[in-house]
């Protein structure tokens, strides 16, 4: 087994057709099916459902181009590292809150104290952090779950809100009430989010739903959908503090509130913990001086 079957086998995976799979890897066709059959032949598995009406994963070829997405990454970080001739470059994961609130400030922080240093900056959900810890791409990870790394002592405390645009909630008796907010139609977050369960608990998802439900995978798809009015959701309120403020989303007063969310640093690579801890010391920093201008609806705490 090696590299180019596993990333021949991946394109494929995500593509699902031989012909772009090839002109997306600059091969033909017939190429990127033997390096597929030489996959399977090494592994003695086979991968591709060739029975199946249009193309389909067997379940050993899905468990495996999950493993081949996390070998790809780990490739990707060690050839970044070894051509990099000053093999100095940090790769740094943020929840898509800390990269809209104090991730600028933790970049430039970075570029001043040490511009020899290159900051790789990953933005994503903590599932797809996750995913990048585990193939040992990222150096340091500031997350919304798991337990917080030893060698951090802060968090930013996100406030969570209901907010929509004013005309969904028009003519609605305020403040709401769960079960009034079950009757919007609602903009939810993905299930593999630390808010999607606290959300469908508050709203209690489990019963029949009196209006329409709509899911968004960002945070970024979240607020935009908001701003089309597609319906209210739950979530940390600070990066719509501007529209709040100018009346294009309204926060919406309910009766029980939701807990705070809460980034902090889950994880460190050990083996640079030096390096590493420079960039936390930044990260400190940076926090503390951005919830000092945004205190409506975030703070920094330390532990």
């Amino acid at each position: 087994m090696n590299f180019k079957q596993l990333e021949a086998f991946y394109w494929l995976s995500q593509l699902r057709n031989y012909r772009q799979t090839a002109e997306f890897l600059s091969l033909t066709q017939p190429a990127v099916s033997a390096r597929i059959q030489s996959l399977e032949k090494d592994l003695g598995k086979t991968l591709i459902d060739r029975e199946a009406a249009s193309f389909a994963l067997t379940d050993q070829g899905i468990e495996v181009a999950e493993f081949a997405v996390q070998f790809l990454n780990l490739r990707e970080a060690m050839m970044g590292r070894l051509q990099d001739k000053r093999k100095r470059r940090l790769s740094i994961g943020l929840a898509g809150m800390a990269a809209f609130t104090f991730g600028p400030l933790l970049r430039d922080a970075v570029a001043e104290a040490d511009p020899d240093l290159l900051l790789d900056i990953y933005a994503g959900s903590d599932m797809q952090l996750r995913g990048f810890i585990a193939s040992g791409t990222l150096d340091a990870a500031f997350t919304a779950s798991g337990d917080r790394a030893p060698d951090s002592d802060f968090a930013v405390r996100y406030t969570v809100g209901w907010v929509a645009r004013p005309d969904v909630i028009a003519g609605r008796d305020l403040p709401m009430t769960p079960e009034d907010l079950r009757t919007l139609p609602l903009v939810l977050y993905p299930k593999t989010s630390p808010l999607f369960n606290p959300v469908a608990q508050y709203v209690d998802e489990m019963r029949e739903r009196p209006a329409a439900r709509h899911y968004g995978n960002s945070l970024a798809t979240i607020c935009e959908m908001l701003r089309q009015g597609y319906g209210a959701s739950a979530l940390a309120l600070t990066p719509l503090e501007r529209d709040i403020a100018q009346g294009r989303l309204v926060e919406i007063p309910a009766t029980e509130p939701i807990p705070a969310l809460e980034v902090a640093c889950t994880h460190v690579n050990r083996a640079r913990r030096k390096q590493v801890g420079a960039v936390l010391d930044l990260a400190r920093e940076a926090a503390r001086n951005w919830c000092a201008g945004h205190e409506k609806y975030a703070s920094f705490v330390t532990r």
